[in-house]
């Protein structure tokens, strides 16, 4: 089943900016809208911060993974703000607003709330501006599923649930995820499985 296609709004990147800095409110641009986004739930964000720091253990030296920041769009309607981010170290410790084609990785977990956006909307906008890879993860139960980007598009290439995930793009990693995992666990959704 393909995602219906989107309906786009008036808004730029430069109304997005004319917004300013707010703190107390997270917006997105997406397709043209700017949209607010809910604030995630604390699993949320407990899951993305142990992913953030497997990731930054394992990634060579001249990358960084960068969590919750604009990523501007060739396509000026766009700008996400992708739960994690993996880019060049002088891009992800520099001042300047991330480009699209600087990130090699994007992360999204789920939170109620924004599963369609997670599942159909971004992997379109990140496709489209050629990222490589992308992985969508799902606290309930923990499963990360990794997208490659063939063509225009992203082809799932696996699902994990274990405790690690040994990919090959945009690099070669082994990266051990069961930091995450278990705090799902621990709060109620991931179940162990049972040894027969």
């Amino acid at each position: 089943m393909s995602a219906p296609a989107p309906a786009y709004g008036t808004a730029t990147i430069d109304d997005y900016d004319a917004l300013g800095e707010d703190t107390d409110i997270r917006h997105e641009l997406i397709d043209g809208h700017i949209i607010v986004c809910a604030s995630p739930v604390n699993l949320h964000n407990t899951v993305v911060f142990r992913l953030q720091v497997a990731l930054d253990r394992v990634l060579p030296e001249d990358f960084v993974v960068v969590s919750d920041v604009d990523v501007a769009m060739e396509d000026k309607r766009q700008c996400p703000r992708p739960d994690l981010i993996v880019v060049p170290r002088e891009v992800g410790e520099g001042y300047a607003r991330t480009q699209s084609d600087a990130v090699r990785l994007a992360v999204e977990v789920i939170s109620p709330g924004t599963g369609r956006l997670d599942r159909q909307t971004k992997p379109r906008i990140y496709a489209t501006a050629g990222i490589p890879s992308y992985w969508l993860v799902d606290l309930d139960p923990f499963t990360i599923v990794e997208h490659r980007r063939v063509g225009r598009w992203y082809e799932e290439v696996q699902r994990v649930t274990g405790d690690q995930i040994v990919v090959t793009e945009p690099f070669d990693l082994e990266v051990d995820v069961s930091a995450a995992r278990t705090a799902t666990i621990r709060a109620g959704l991931s179940r162990p499985r049972r040894r027969r």
